[in-house]
């Protein structure tokens, strides 16, 4: 648990502060209304300086979200590396986009340099419809009052905060032998630091102060910094300190964002922005000459320093309050307020959120059958009469299968604790298992490196407990019901009751189980699963930390087993016990073969020479241990000038065991000479997923499979229509930095099985999808069995060879309705078949 020592101290500031030339406002000339624009800044001379920013203020007219593309050359830009190119993604409707110039580094890197600018261009995306654009101007960045100190750390090439002097290692002011870290996300103040910083040594007036330091490192891909005890000191004095226990930090800093909900009022700022950075406010009282500022901890992570602020603070005087504000930090100072304020414009200018509708608002407590799968949103509230209606009419599952039922519970009013009981279907004695889940709401990037938030409900929590209401925000109710194999045929009858401020509602849940039995999973359908990355910061020592991991993998493996999934990519570990343990557990419980060994070959370091070795040595074990092969990836989403070693690679690996299984990820059509080179390709839309490109691979005597094709209901009847062989999502466990901040990393996070193994079960709304995809090719299989007898049976097969898309553009863009109906057509007929053959109706 966090704890601030507070102390009141006295100190005198000075600092060669960045200062803006503007003296205002500063149009620039457009060419129409729309985009392109392109401006030569060869004739204009401007006094802009990096404390200014280039504002954006237009609309865009089309219903998508559309990609903006600022493009700046300086007199030394001759290519694409030597000039600056900045995206955004825009929403329909009105925009502002706000571009710091401080922030203006090409990829070398290097700054552009602002007083020989020459061009300007602001265009769209490859094929996109035009924005509107109303006007576009320099406007004059943050300044801060007078005897204020704003210390932006970090490497001297790296981007500068607005009003902030860059502080970099070499400076004279700083203490000890700090290492530059630099991040993908945050503004220019927080995505870079100095870490193993002993302290900073400044000259500062008398006064009374408010100081703001940012100590946090916000991390990258799946690795948050996690120092466990640290404190700061001024002139020797404590100010601040905080200390947890390894659990105590995973539960109420690194899963906080569990407990936050997006809706009803979705601010992207207050549920990230504010807290990046990790900044700390104290006030202070100083009596002139030097401030020592000292870092204090037992790692280099815990000497991180990102930002100092140091603002003068003879009384309060600003009505913005401090978030989480204690004792007398009541209010912000000036400089402070003034800080916080450009910060949060700059990220809700950033991090923009996604048009979306409200739910309608519901009058009063009412439960609603979903029946196709439509974001909760969309779903009005049915009257009792339609809901129960809905309800009443069977849903036909057979023997062996798994099946979902959805629900919205709409509330007129907030309620913290309803009381919600539901009563598995049961048939003479004989209940279907049942597992519940409830939606939490979030904030999500829809586009994975896009810059739109969106509400979603993906999140899944397994259990009813802590589930909670609130007024006219719908809550997802999802029921997992399990048919046993040996489940008699017939109705089976259950129900839901929820009680909420003195209103009950209840509703049925009716099951007909049919008289047959669906085969097994024949084609590996599934995802690429990573252990918990925290473990590796958690456990207290190697023999620990191995069985830790090895206790969440089997906990994953078993969790995905029980939903029915046939498919896997495991985390394997590097030694041949660990894959043995494995890939041997994955065996019992059912998965079909091969296993893809993603992330082995990679791990083994970049030497192409040990990679083999180690490859060989490996399989060579697993090979003598008669479990099934592995599929081992070469290679994923290469570069085109990596094929010729990759190629090299891959050809050794053949020589020294014929019998391999090499794997390899395709995402472009350049690619298509390695196909010669890998026994499976695994092909996404970036390569060409429609039929005909999986017959183009088959053609190459090489197996086809997709992935991350990113609608996961297709992975059923797409699946089949096309004749690929596999299917694998991406990823079971990615978090980016910190899991419930979408905004923190080069993509959004990737949870489909939640950041967490056993300890809390949480699961991704899309990984029961792709279960369900699992159920519909069951049902395709058991349909094309039976249309070798039954006529009826080989009719609709031949209808829906004929209806389902042989392109994935086309897949893609069906409403989750269609799979839905093409599954229903096969289980009525079913239905009508099993009463044809017994004379009776399957039920009874």
């Amino acid at each position: 648990m966090s704890r601030g020592l507070w102390l009141v101290i006295l100190l005198c500031c000075h600092a060669a502060m960045a200062t803006t030339r503007l003296e205002g406002l500063t149009p620039l000339s457009m060419t129409g209304n729309q985009t392109p624009q392109r401006l030569d800044l060869s004739t204009h001379n401007w006094p802009i300086g990096s404390d200014d920013e280039l504002v954006i203020e237009g609309h865009n007219p089309s219903a998508r979200p559309q990609t903006l593309i600022l493009r700046i050359d300086d007199e030394a830009s001759v290519n694409y590396r030597s000039r600056v190119n900045l995206e955004r993604i825009v929403a329909p409707g009105p925009f502002t986009q706000r571009f710091a110039l401080s922030e203006w580094r090409t990829s070398q890197p290097r700054a552009l340099a602002l007083d020989k600018l020459t061009k300007l261009y602001l265009f769209m995306a490859d094929n996109a419809p035009s924005l509107t654009i109303h006007r576009w101007y320099w406007e004059p960045g943050l300044t801060l009052p007078e005897g204020t100190i704003a210390l932006d750390l970090g490497a001297a090439a790296v981007p500068r905060f607005t009003g902030f002097e860059a502080l970099s290692p070499g400076d004279p002011r700083l203490i000890g032998h700090p290492t530059p870290i630099l991040r993908p996300s945050g503004d220019a103040l927080v995505r870079d630091g100095l870490r193993n910083l002993d302290g900073v040594r400044l000259e500062v007036a008398k006064g009374r102060y408010q100081l703001t330091l940012w100590l946090d490192d916000p991390g990258e891909w799946e690795y948050l910094p996690h120092p466990f005890e640290r404190s700061v000191l001024v002139n020797g004095e404590p100010i601040w300190a905080e200390q947890w226990q390894p659990q105590e930090w995973l539960t109420q800093r690194y899963l906080a964002g569990q407990s936050r909900e997006a809706l009803p009022n979705p601010d992207p700022w207050q549920l990230f922005g504010a807290r990046q950075g990790g900044p700390v406010h104290v006030t202070l009282n100083h009596p002139g000459g030097p401030l020592t500022l000292t870092l204090v901890g037992h790692s280099p992570d815990a000497k991180y320093l990102a930002g100092l602020l140091l603002a003068p603070y003879p009384a309060p005087t600003s009505k913005e309050a401090l978030p989480n504000s204690g004792n007398d930090l009541a209010v912000l100072a000036d400089a402070t307020a003034s800080v916080l304020t450009k910060q949060r414009q700059l990220f809700l200018e950033k991090w923009t959120l996604a048009p979306y509708s409200p739910a309608p608002a519901s009058q009063q407590l009412s439960l609603t059958p979903i029946t196709d799968a439509a974001p909760t949103l969309q779903i009005a509230p049915l009257s009792a009469a339609d809901a129960l209606q809905q309800a009443s009419q069977p849903v036909l599952a057979a023997r062996g299968s798994q099946l979902l039922l959805e629900f919205a519970i709409h509330a007129a009013t907030d309620d913290p604790t309803p009381l919600l009981v539901i009563q598995p279907p049961v048939q003479a004695g004989s209940p279907l298992a049942l597992t519940p889940y409830y939606g939490k709401w979030h904030l999500v990037r829809p586009q994975a490196s896009g810059t739109l938030l969106a509400p979603s409900d993906q999140e899944l929590v397994e259990g009813i407990a802590g589930l909670t209401l609130l007024a006219d925000v719908p809550r997802r109710l999802v029921l997992q019901i399990t048919v046993p194999r040996d489940a008699p045929a017939g109705h089976y009858l259950g129900n839901i009751q929820l009680l909420s401020q003195q209103q009950l509602v209840q509703l049925p849940l009716t099951i007909e189980v049919l008289p047959l039995t669906l085969p097994a999973a024949s084609k590996p359908v599934g995802i690429y699963v990573e252990a918990p990355p925290y473990l590796n910061w958690l456990s207290p020592n190697p023999e620990a930390l191995k069985e830790q991991i090895a206790e969440a993998s089997r906990c994953d493996l078993q969790r995905l087993a029980k939903l029915g999934i046939s498919g896997l990519s495991p985390a394997l570990p590097q030694d041949e016990a660990g894959m043995r343990e494995i890939m041997g557990e994955a065996a019992g419980l059912g998965f079909v073969p091969p296993l893809l060994a993603y992330t082995p070959l990679k791990r083994w370091g970049g030497d192409p020479a040990s990679q083999l070795e180690q490859w060989q040595a490996r399989q060579q074990g697993l090979t003598a241990s008669g479990l099934p092969p592995l599929a081992w990836s070469l290679f994923d989403e290469p570069d085109l000038a990596t094929l010729p070693t990759i190629t090299t690679m891959a050809r050794e690996m053949k020589r020294r065991d014929p019998a391999v299984i090499r794997a390899g990820h395709f995402n472009h059509p350049g690619q298509v000479g390695l196909l010669a080179e890998v026994e499976i390709a695994l092909i996404n839309a970036g390569f060409g997923a429609d039929k005909a490109d999986v017959a183009r691979v088959r053609q190459h005597k090489v197996t086809p499979w997709f992935y991350n094709l990113g609608t996961p209901r297709a992975a059923g009847f797409y699946l089949w229509q096309s004749g690929a062989e596999g299917y694998l999502q991406w990823h079971g466990r990615m978090p980016t930095a910190l899991p419930y901040d979408p905004t923190d990393g080069r993509e959004s996070d990737f949870m489909l099985l939640g950041p967490q193994a056993c300890e809390a079960h949480r699961l991704s709304h899309d990984l029961l999808l792709l279960q369900q995809a699992i159920e519909d090719l069951r049902w395709l299989a058991w349909l094309e069995q039976e249309a070798r007898y039954q006529v009826e049976a080989a009719l609709l097969l031949e209808r829906l060879r004929d209806q389902l898309p042989t392109r994935w553009q086309e897949a893609e863009q069906l409403p989750s309705a269609a799979w839905i109906q093409w599954r229903r057509e096969i289980e009525q007929l079913a239905k009508g078949l099993k009463t044809l053959q017994t004379g009776a109706n399957s039920s009874s």
